[in-house]
């Protein structure tokens, strides 16, 4: 208690929220200390995301395969259409689609539950003392999970249409890891927004179906000519670039370095404050 506050306290009357409330640094601290937490209890969200995915599909015959075999059904219905009508090559075109797909949906999942990732564990959070970014990871960690089984499409592609790996393929690696950093952070974000404004999910949703169309994943930023900056300013753009460039052999640009590293920056500075800032104040907003 600083002299101040104490002074206030004596006379008996109330002291100022400003003085009350623990400094910035302290909130950041306090909210990097339970990102830390988090990460210690690996062995909680993960046997959670493995559970949640099992009963999501309880006594089904293919259980997570639905989610392989829409996937295929999409890119089986949209490449046969859009190849047709713009006298596109199937053997560009087809792993092109299949490879944005597969991200935009991993992006999808990521914010859309990320939104109720708070929401969905109320009764944890009001009844356990555990990180609240516990919750985050779970959502995270899941939905890594389900796009792992994505890769059966694409093998199936790669095999059909001939891609074979070159030393471009290698640059998967640092381009998954920028890709998490990239798309980890609005959950977290999201999610508070959610806890205190109940509207923010269905804002995103809508959000969500313009951004598809305005992201080059059924087509190429090329096919834009002059008008090509509209996908280049797009961060989106360059997150699904991290992992559709090298798995077609192509390099990945430094412009797409560029925007992934600065959107995972950017992003990950902003929810560390305001988690800071709305930590204490989550469980009373559920």
């Amino acid at each position: 208690m600083t002299t101040r506050t104490y002074e206030y306290w004596r006379s008996g009357l109330p002291a100022p929220r400003w003085r009350l409330a623990p400094p910035l640094r302290a909130q950041v601290a306090l909210a990097l200390r339970d990102l830390a937490g988090g990460l210690r209890d690996w062995r909680l969200w993960t046997f959670m995301a493995q559970h949640d995915i099992r009963q999501r599909y309880r006594r089904s015959t293919l259980g997570p395969l639905w989610l392989t075999f829409g996937l295929a059904i999409n890119v089986t219905a949209i490449s046969t259409i859009w190849s047709h009508l713009l006298s596109l090559n199937p053997r560009d075109f087809v792993p092109y689609l299949t490879l944005g797909m597969m991200v935009w949906n991993l992006i999808t999942g990521m914010v859309v539950e990320g939104c109720h990732s708070f929401i969905a564990a109320t009764g944890y959070i009001t009844q356990t003392n555990r990180p609240l970014s516990t919750y985050i990871l779970l959502v995270i960690w899941r939905n890594y999970l389900v796009a792992s089984h994505s890769l059966l499409v694409y093998l199936g592609v790669a095999l059909t249409f001939q891609v074979t790996p070159n030393l471009n393929t290698l640059w998967l690696v640092p381009g998954l890891i920028v890709l998490m950093l990239s798309t980890s952070w609005p959950p977290m974000l999201l999610g508070i927004l959610s806890a205190r404004f109940r509207d923010i999910p269905a804002i995103v949703q809508n959000v969500l179906s313009v951004a598809f169309f305005l992201t080059p994943v059924l087509w190429r930023a090329e096919q834009l000519g002059d008008r090509a900056f509209f996908a280049v300013l797009n961060p989106l753009t360059h997150i699904i670039t991290l992992v559709r460039a090298p798995l077609l052999g192509l390099p990945i640009s430094a412009q797409s370095w560029k925007f992934a590293l600065a959107t995972a920056a950017i992003g990950w500075a902003l929810t560390i404050a305001v988690f800071a800032r709305s930590r204490a104040r989550i469980p009373y907003w559920l």
